[in-house]
């Protein structure tokens, strides 16, 4: 009911909380008494609105007539079409009216200038833009209340220029100016000052280490085979930073790159730059060269190895350099594009001023000429111990003689690539045993090499070789890539980032490896029931107004029809259309050791597995439907094997037969990642359905699993969602060994079969794979 004019107090009406409006001056009572009643009326706080409607009084009841009348009057002018979304933010909303309250006790106008920025959209049309304003006005006031307010009225203006991590570089740079200039600083935070633009573009373009320090990490952890620190120079000594010109540094276990990079006007370039210097870095790592060692006492730079020679210290760092670049270029082809920007890019930048310079960017950019002997030696070491010998072969002098100036000046620090002369020392220096490897790994391949010339030497004299050389016992390629992917922990309610790597591998086929009679005729049997499922290539639609076929019958009635009525229906046209089933599946099986067991006389849990997916897999090639075989087991959570016996663009016949048949019992059960690298996989895969089958014969365990917990059920069942999300349905085939209550976990709503005994697997497998999928 209207309030009778002139009665304009509400201490009566519950609505109102306690407030009464007698405590508004009285030249605003009227106001007050329309804005409320408006906000009532339009929905916008009320019974329905508790949490906002508290505090909405909880803000007037503030008011009084000496003091908060009109910041109160600008929050209700504030609660404008354009801003009332924040109350249906209840928390933000909150965050809101308590700031507010805060800076109007602190100084009226203060207060008064926060609704009215409010009131004119300033603060942002998006809850994260809003927030992100609060945050800065808080941390901002702690300091300087003038500063943040300064900052509040500069907001529009930086916020259409700047994204929210931006922002807070600008507010950083103002923050600097202060202690200088608190003028400037005021202004700058306005956006008023002229390097307040010149800022903004700096910014804009700029890529900070901070940006992609986590990403760089998960990606080093993956080439390498271990966690790499991706951390900033300037934790190390600024004084030899700045006598050496480094760019990245890369010792053992970590990686030291700038805080910063604005070299480009273009930030996804910036943004490369760092891609490419940890890729570069991670390759030094994983082919063995110096900065495997960078940092431990006996080899604080290069020239503890090498010497004090200018010549031989260009010589050794080009040569590693060449060569870590080349196996770049073979083991990882996606990163040549990479490598050539940054190569291009140096080469633009600083070109080469002296013999060394030259010598190392003919070599690594495959020019013709004597840059040909260094490829070669490159290409012959297997690490940097191995390079160093080779330094004291005929080839260094021959190649000092052809470029002599290569001892002048030397090699600077390349802007991508670690500085193997900058004197460092880490807390954490590599073991000795791991030097001790690498010098016996050099070793080694000089002794190959030496055994090699005396057989040449042989041959060409005619004499027969003294006997056979020995395979090396122990290989020196470098670390296989893995992929890494989170694992989720039900206690944490949170992922542990970078927790797994998983590395793929491709097994040997089998050879003559046999399929036993009585699984062979089973998989012939599917086969034939499998093709009864396969649709008709073609069919046709019949009764269309048009199409590329008439069907003469029809059109007949269709004639006939037009003589007893005037506009009969057409429905003669007809249209093939072609029918094909559109899905991919990953047959994923358990080969971790438990399937070594026996059951039955002389057959193993193992062998069920693989003759189960041999007559499935032959199934699958009669009904066309694309998929692929793979297993899974591992050794902890950095050593997750993922192996691929037959993927999706191979065909089905004997050496995918014969891989599969290779399978054999190794380690452990992490089923989370092989989840994650299944689902990975198959989201590359173009198809409307998309299946993982698992088929294990017991509980996920590994080294690090609690057995007095589900953490491993648990994170089963986020591998089984997160493919989900990507579309791909997960249904599981297990052993009793899983209880009822561990495949619900596993496999939600329900998507799952427990089998009695294993050997039903052979019977089950097929039947099943037809009911999910039709």
């Amino acid at each position: 009911m209207p309030t009778p004019k002139g009665k304009v107090s509400r201490a009566g009406d519950s609505r109102y909380q306690g407030f009464t409006l007698k405590s508004v001056c009285w030249g605003y009572r009227e106001i007050f008494r329309e804005a409320i009643d408006g906000l009532f009326r339009d929905g916008v706080i009320g019974p329905e609105r508790r949490a906002v409607t508290a505090r909405f009084f909880d803000l007037l009841k503030q008011a009084d007539q000496n003091r908060f009348d009109h910041v109160l009057k600008e929050f209700l002018g504030a609660l404008n079409p354009r801003t009332r979304w924040l109350v249906d933010l209840p928390g933000l909303f909150g965050d809101i009216t308590g700031l507010g309250g805060e800076l109007a006790r602190s100084k009226l106008y203060h207060g008064t200038r926060f609704f009215k920025a409010l009131g004119a959209g300033d603060f942002g049309d998006s809850p994260e833009q809003v927030r992100n304003l609060l945050t800065q006005l808080r941390r901002l006031r702690a300091i300087d209340e003038e500063l943040a307010m300064a900052f509040l009225k500069g907001h529009p203006y930086l916020m259409q220029r700047l994204a929210p991590p931006e922002m807070e570089r600008y507010i950083e740079v103002g923050l600097a100016i202060l202690p200088r200039n608190r003028a400037s600083a005021l202004a700058f935070m306005e956006g008023k000052l002229q390097s307040s633009e010149a800022y903004i573009r700096a910014i804009t373009r700029e890529c900070r280490l901070s940006d992609v320090q986590n990403l760089l990490g998960r990606l080093m952890g993956a080439l390498v085979g271990y966690k790499v620190e991706v951390r900033s120079l300037r934790e190390l000594d600024s004084d030899d930073l700045v006598e050496r010109g480094s760019s990245v540094v890369c010792m053992y276990r970590w990686v030291y790159l700038p805080e910063r990079v604005r070299d480009f006007g273009d930030p996804s370039l910036n943004r490369q730059w760092y891609l490419l210097a940890g890729v570069v870095a991670a390759a030094m790592l994983a082919e063995r060269s110096f900065s495997c060692v960078h940092g431990h006492p006996d080899y604080r730079t290069c020239a503890a190895l090498v010497g004090d020679d200018p010549a031989r210290l260009s010589l050794f760092q080009i040569v590693e350099y060449v060569r870590v670049l080349r196996r770049i270029r073979e083991r990882w082809p996606g990163a040549r594009r990479l490598l050539d920007f940054g190569l291009r890019t140096e080469l633009k930048a600083h070109p080469p001023e002296n013999d060394a310079e030259r010598l190392f960017f003919d070599a690594a950019l495959g020019r013709q000429g004597d840059a040909d002997v260094i490829a070669r030696i490159a290409d012959a070491s297997v690490n940097f111990f191995d390079t160093a010998h080779r330094l004291r072969e005929g080839w260094a002098s021959e190649m000092l003689r052809a470029r002599p100036g290569i001892g002048q000046g030397g090699l600077r620090p390349l802007g991508f690539m670690p500085d193997f002369l900058f004197p460092a020392q880490c807390s954490g220096a590599p073991l000795d045993r791991v030097v001790a490897d690498l010098k016996h790994s050099a070793r080694k391949a000089t002794r190959a090499a030496d055994d090699g010339r005396e057989r040449a030497r042989a041959v060409v004299e005619g004499a027969a070789p003294g006997g056979e050389v020995a395979e090396d016992e122990e290989a020196t390629p470098g670390a296989a890539a893995a992929f890494v992917y989170d694992e989720w922990s039900r206690q944490e309610n949170d992922y542990y980032r970078d927790h797994c790597l998983l590395y793929e591998k491709a097994p040997t086929p089998l050879p003559d490896a046999g399929i036993p009679a009585d699984i062979m005729r089973e998989a012939q049997r599917v086969s034939r029931v499998f093709e009864q499922f396969k649709p008709d290539l073609t069919r046709r639609e019949k009764y269309l107004r048009d199409g590329d076929v008439i069907n003469v019958d029809l059109l007949m009635e269709y004639l006939v029809q037009r003589h007893r009525e005037p506009l009969p229906r057409i429905r003669f046209y007809e249209r093939p259309r072609v029918r094909r089933r559109d899905l991919a599946v990953v047959i994923l099986i358990d080969v971790s050791g438990s399937t070594s067991e026996q059951v039955g006389a002389q057959e193993e849990i193992i062998d069920i597995e693989k003759h189960a997916a041999l007559i499935l897999g032959q199934g699958l090639a009669s009904l066309g439907d694309r998929f692929a075989i793979m297993g899974f087991n591992s050794n902890g959570r950095e050593h997750c094997a993922y192996y691929v016996y037959k993927d999706f663009d191979e065909p089905w016949g004997r050496e995918s037969i014969a891989r599969v048949l290779s399978a054999h019992p190794a380690n452990s059960t992490r089923m989370g990642p092989a989840l994650r690298h299944a689902g990975y996989r198959l989201s590359q895969v173009d198809a409307r359905q998309r299946l993982i089958l698992v088929i294990t014969d017991g509980r996920p365990m590994d080294q690090g699993y609690d057995p007095n917990t589900r953490y491993a059920q648990y994170d089963v069942r986020m591998a089984c969602t997160e493919n989900a999300r990507l579309g791909i349905h997960t249904f599981g085939i297990s052993t009793e060994e899983n209880s009822l209550a561990d495949m619900e976990i596993m496999f939600p709503r329900r998507r799952f079969a427990i089998l009695s005994d294993i050997r039903q697997l052979v019977r089950v497998l097929p039947g099943a794979y037809i009911r999910i999928t039709t």
